[in-house]
């Protein structure tokens, strides 16, 4: 599948019409989802009349309720502040003004509050580049990282031609309300020759198509006009009207025609739509490798493939303090974020926890039939006798498998398991000398279902530090499983600490050199957090000090899945105490 300018897989994002969702909650809820959708950002409608405090307030708490997904509200007067607030996802909506005949790009980007260069690229009254304290003095140490300044990303509605200029000139993503992929392609074509006159870079900007959708016709075709004959004009723009399946074709056809590099998605009603959206186009088009399934980065430029602007570049320094923000110190701040990120990422990877359907223990099955699965499943206590017969789709270091092998435990990633079916991979397991198949499907319905981890917002209080005593001989305790049974489970020593006022000890593992592992429950567990948590504390140094840092307490496998095997905490190992931090439950 090509296109003249097809550069990989497309773009998405939606708009969000907020005025019929009162309150943070509902508002915030359809942002995650469309960030649980992976869309590139969401535009914001103003929450009623024009942009101040309320809407930074608003699109502030949603900056902090998500990780990854771009946010770009309508309005310049909260651009500034907001890249700042949600370090390098912000975007700024810029309306074009009616220049009128004869204006340039330059009197309709000044009319519109767009920098030329060597400007400040905000308003007069913004704060553009760093916060100003009472005495007027600008703050070096309030923003969290100097790279996020003046650089929020330009939007322009390129529909109409008087806002074309505008668009090429100045807007790293233009938006194009067309009903055919022909006059979508040529718009896009008029703002890339617009732009290299400029001096732009080839590319510039990223042209997405704004298309309104109607999907409550839920899996229903497409309505006549609405689908293979491209969407249907209206008075607000072009409208489809029918099903996920029929839009993904849609949108894929388009994209690959080279008409845009991607779509601007209104939903008719937001909650109903964007749900369709992203279970059933959004998965759709990833199946097919045209949208992603992770985040590439951690700021919307990087979403978008676009490069970041030459940084600010400062003043005098004054003299150095501790940067902070909120309170809280940034470096420990911002590890904490790219923490919670790259679970986020692990726990959705094709592979990760949400994808295993199923553990079988060989023992269970005396006639070698695992369910679902094909092939003879043997255990001869050096390992699992395979045998299958042609066509039955088994495959082996991912080629075509027919005979007898004899297959040993898996040790690398899931992904790399030796067996396959399809898309599943067959992971080979042994435990206390039990031979079992663990079967991990990317379509899983808990992949699919997923709504993201609840965690409770950093907190420096409940990082605090330990010390590691480590017992002069391993000790082997008998700990129930989650899957009901009894297994060992090898303890390497205590790791003592103060919480809330008193001392306290967890017994730990560890494997060779590296992190402490501790399984623990509190006075929270099975009432606000998931009923046991696991905590992997960094490796002690020669003393035995190490950090215990309870915002990163994390939710064990089997709170994704039924299917595997986690420990339960050792005795002694229950807190008393509430431990409000780290993550809490799913979504």
């Amino acid at each position: 599948m090509g296109g003249r300018y097809r550069r990989g897989m497309l773009h998405r994002a939606a708009a969000l019409d907020l005025a019929d969702h009162p309150g943070t909650g509902p508002r915030t809820e359809l942002v995650r989802l469309a960030e649980h959708g992976r869309l590139d950002f969401v535009t914001l409608d103003d929450p009623g009349g024009p942009p101040g405090p309320e809407t930074l307030d608003l699109v502030s708490a949603m900056a902090a309720a998500t990780r990854r997904i771009g946010l770009v509200p309508r309005g310049a007067a909260t651009s500034g502040l907001l890249d700042r607030v949600a370090q390098g996802r912000a975007g700024r909506w810029i309306e074009a003004p009616d220049a009128g005949v004869g204006s340039g790009a330059g009197e309709a980007g000044r009319a519109a509050g767009v920098a030329e260069a060597g400007e400040v690229p905000f308003p007069a009254g913004e704060l553009g580049d760093r916060p100003v304290d009472g005495a007027g003095a600008r703050d070096e140490g309030a923003c969290p990282d100097p790279s996020y300044r003046l650089t929020p990303l330009h939007l322009v509605d390129a529909s109409n031609r008087g806002a074309r200029a505008l668009a090429a000139r100045y807007a790293d993503v233009a938006l194009v309300r067309a009903a055919t992929p022909a006059g979508a392609a040529a718009v896009r074509e008029e703002l890339r020759v617009r732009a290299a006159k400029s001096g732009r870079e080839p590319g510039a900007p990223r042209v997405l198509v704004s298309l309104r959708v109607d999907l409550g016709g839920g899996e229903c075709a497409a309505e006549p006009g609405h689908g293979g004959g491209g969407p249907r004009p209206t008075a607000q723009g072009p409208l489809y009207r029918g099903g996920p399946v029929d839009l993904a074709d849609l949108l894929a056809a388009w994209h690959c025609e080279g008409a845009a590099d991607g779509f601007h998605l209104v939903p008719v009603e937001p909650r109903r739509d964007l749900e369709r959206l992203v279970n059933g186009t959004v998965a759709l088009l990833q199946h097919r490798g045209l949208f992603r399934t992770f985040y590439p980065g951690g700021t919307l430029r990087e979403h978008l493939g676009l490069a970041r602007p030459a940084p600010h570049v400062p003043g005098p320094k004054k003299t150095p303090h501790t940067k902070r923000w909120n309170g809280m110190a940034i470096d420990a701040f911002d590890a904490w974020k790219q923490w919670r990120e790259k679970r986020e990422e692990s726990v959705t990877a094709p592979y990760g926890p949400l994808a295993l359907t199923g553990t079988h223990w060989i023992e269970d099955q005396p006639e070698g039939r695992l369910p679902d699965i094909p092939g003879i499943w043997l255990a001869d206590g050096e390992g699992i006798v395979l045998t299958a017969a042609e066509g039955e789709g088994l495959q082996v270091d991912r080629r075509p498998f027919a005979g007898e092998i004899r297959l040993t435990a898996d040790t690398g990633p899931e992904a790399a398991a030796r067996v396959s079916l399809g898309e599943k991979r067959l992971v080979v397991l042994v435990r206390e000398g039990s031979w079992g198949v663990r079967v991990y499907d990317p379509g899983a319905e808990a992949r699919r279902a997923f709504r993201g981890i609840a965690a409770t917002e950093y907190d420096p209080g409940w990082s605090v530090p330990g010390r590691f005593t480590p017992y002069e001989a391993q000790r082997v305790l008998r700990l129930g499983n989650a899957d009901g049974r009894t297994r060992g489970f090898a303890l390497a020593g205590e790791l003592s600490f103060t919480l809330a006022g008193r001392e306290r000890t967890l017994a730990v593992a560890r494997q060779g050199g590296g992190p402490l592992w501790a399984v623990f429950a509190d006075a929270t567990s099975g009432d606000t957090s998931f009923r046991f948590r696991f905590l992997y504390p960094q490796a002690p140094d020669a003393q035995g000090r190490t950090t215990v840092d309870f915002n990163r307490a994390q939710l064990p496998p089997c709170a994704f899945a039924d299917h595997f095997l986690c420990p339960l905490p050792p005795p002694g190992n229950t807190l008393d105490t509430a431990v409000e931090a780290g993550e809490r439950t799913l979504s």
